[in-house]
């Protein structure tokens, strides 16, 4: 479910606190979080495809984890739901909650991506 609230997309207190205040090792977390992530969200989607709900979860318990830490709220706690219907098995909704996780992804992404410019 999209939020209008720019702090639950970024949480830019987590962010600065997850580098200990210094912008440069932020932008390096940034931008680490970006490639990473980025090479993550296509195995999500391929697990999810495949129905393959045990790898799926894996890969949402690592996405839900560096996106916490990033401060990225909103997507969190959307892998968190891919996650939980990974391990719990459960096929129904599935579909929309990936796309619900991958939308606050990118929103999330965009929003990293306008502190590195």
């Amino acid at each position: 479910m999209p939020t209008e609230d720019p702090e639950t997309v970024l949480n830019l207190r987590r962010l600065e606190e997850s580098a200990g205040g210094d912008r440069s090792l932020m932008l390096e977390l940034v931008s680490l979080y970006l490639a990473d992530s980025d090479a993550k969200l296509p195995g999500l989607l391929a697990a999810a495809d495949e129905t393959e709900l045990h790898r799926m979860g894996r890969v949402a318990h690592g996405l839900k984890g560096s996106s916490a830490a990033m401060g990225c709220e909103e997507a969190a706690r959307a892998f968190r739901v891919v996650e939980e219907m990974g391990r719990a098995g459960e096929t129904h909704g599935l579909d929309g909650a990936v796309r619900d996780a991958q939308a606050a992804w990118r929103r999330a992404c965009e929003r990293l991506r306008s502190l590195a410019a």
